[in-house]
């Protein structure tokens, strides 16, 4: 039974690590700006040289020199990414933002898959 759910964890890490590889990533840097809107949603911004595999349905007019990425901070997901992108950020901490590939949160910018703080 151990091996069992030691099995299934792993085999989950992957399939989380995968998702997450199939959208833009920044590797470690610094956050650029962070933007709030009255709906609850939260872009977080970083310099374009530190972004890779960008999603090509972001139009041009949503790039300029940073990439952004979005989440609803109204949802306990989104409320633990806030909670935690604050803190790193406050803290100077760089961090590694994965994107989702998908654009539905909102128009125009990626979604977050997940991020990860540098030690």
């Amino acid at each position: 039974m151990k091996k069992l759910f030691s099995r299934l964890v792993l085999s989950s890490l992957v399939f989380v690590a995968a998702g997450a590889s199939a959208g833009s990533n920044t590797g470690f840097t610094q956050v650029a700006q962070i933007s709030y809107t009255s709906l609850g949603f939260v872009k977080v911004y970083f310099p374009v040289a530190t972004v890779t595999g960008m999603a090509a349905w972001v139009p041009a007019s949503k790039v300029g020199n940073e990439y952004g990425f979005v989440f609803d901070s109204t949802t306990p997901a989104g409320k633990a990414l806030l909670a935690g992108l604050l803190e790193a950020h406050s803290a100077g901490i760089p961090v590694w933002m994965f994107g989702s590939g998908a654009c539905d949160v909102l128009a125009g910018f990626e979604s977050v898959a997940s991020f990860n703080t540098q030690n």
